[in-house]
This record gives structure tokens, sequence and C-alpha cells, in this order.
């Protein structure tokens, strides 16, 4: 249950009118709601009198929020994984209004770019002789299954003059994801590229790779 902070008439819930990723200034009533994994949506809750609370029907699915605001009579819906769940809004009146929410993958919103398997990987063993250290380094190898298939995924952001995003997943042999997040790639004048990642609400930038290519 989450509790946020008047006028005269039913509840109307509303959206802002966005297009490509531009918000046009314009409200479109809604009852229903399409949201994503991994993000939030705002919904303008209308004619609402006093505080209102709003519920989620199953908090698996998505979990809702008002802003911290009263003033502003805001929900911010949050999806949780696939499927669907209802949002019920009540204000301190007892009027009501019920916002069906379908979540979606966020993968959704990413176009499919690219994929990698990545089997150039390195073991050092020290400390034994070099037939030892070659059966043990090749058993190591064998057994990582770990950062081997990169899957690439693009999506423009218009506000930012068509800016081309690249996000990174690296899953194992299992389909686990080990590392996700946004990709910048640094080419340099030797012909490779070192990959940076920016983990997914991390937000501490790591070099992930450094790739060469034939000329």
């Amino acid at each position: 249950l989450a509790s946020c902070g008047d006028d005269d008439s039913g509840i109307q819930l509303t959206q802002d009118e966005i297009i490509g990723d531009i918000n046009t200034g314009k409200k479109i009533v809604i009852t229903s709601l399409t949201t994503y994994t991994e993000s939030s949506s705002k919904v303008n809750v209308n004619g609402a009198k006093g505080k209102i609370s709003a519920t989620s029907s199953d908090e698996s699915i998505a979990k809702v929020s008002c802003s911290t605001n009263e003033a502003e009579k805001e929900i911010y819906v949050s999806g949780v994984s696939v499927g669907n769940t209802t949002i019920t809004i009540t204000d301190s009146d007892g009027n009501t209004a019920v916002l069906k929410v379908e979540v979606k993958d966020w993968t959704a919103l990413w176009e499919l770019s690219r994929t990698m398997y990545v089997v150039d990987r390195k073991c050092f063993v020290e400390g034994v002789s070099s037939e030892d250290s070659a059966t043990i380094a090749a058993d190591a190898i064998e057994k990582d299954s770990y950062n081997k298939y990169y899957t690439i995924r693009t999506r423009d952001y218009i506000p930012f003059g068509s800016h081309v995003t690249k996000r990174l997943t690296i899953t194992d042999d299992k389909g686990n994801v080990r590392m996700d997040g946004i990709l910048k790639i640094q080419p340099n004048a030797d012909n490779s590229e070192v990959w940076h990642l920016l983990p997914i609400g991390n937000y501490t930038e790591v070099v992930l790779a450094t790739f060469y290519y034939d000329q």
C-alpha cells in the first residue's frame, strides 16, 4: 500500500503524451498501461480529493508508489516481471479508479544488433611443470562458462540528436546473466577496440575487454 497527498469529481488517470522519446506536453486519458521490467511509468491522478493511496493486486508483476509531493498527485508503476496486474487508486472520500497494467520484458524496447561468442580465453598457471600447467589450464578453460555470450542491443534517444545507445548483456553457457549495462566502444589507431561497460544500477564503469581485428 502506498499513500500520497482537492477537486470535485471522480478520479481520472492520465499520462503525458510521448512520441519517440519526446514529451509533447499533452495529456492522454488512460484505463490501461503498458510498462517494462527495469523501468517505471508515471501516471497523473486527476480529480482526487485529499490524500490518495494506491495498491497493486500482484506486486510480483508490478509495484506502485506515490509522489513524495502530495500536491502533484502522481503514481509511479514499476515493472517487476512479465505479466498482468491491476492498480487501484483511492482518494480520501473513498472514490476509486482502476488501472490495468501489462508488464513486458525490457528487451522489447531495444533492437537486437549483434551477438558474439567469446572463445579466446587465457589461463596462467605457475609453480608446476609445463606439462601439468597445460593440463590444468585446459581443464580450467573447459569448465569456465563465464563471460561467453555477448548480446548487443541498440536504442535511439531522439532528444540527444538520435544518439544510439548500446546495451550489452553477457551470459554464460547456462543462460545466466553475468553482466548487463551500457556499452561504450573506444576505437584505437592500432585497429583495436576497447570496450567499456557501465553496469545497470552500479554506475561504476569498467574496462571490459580489448578486441583486435585483422586489417
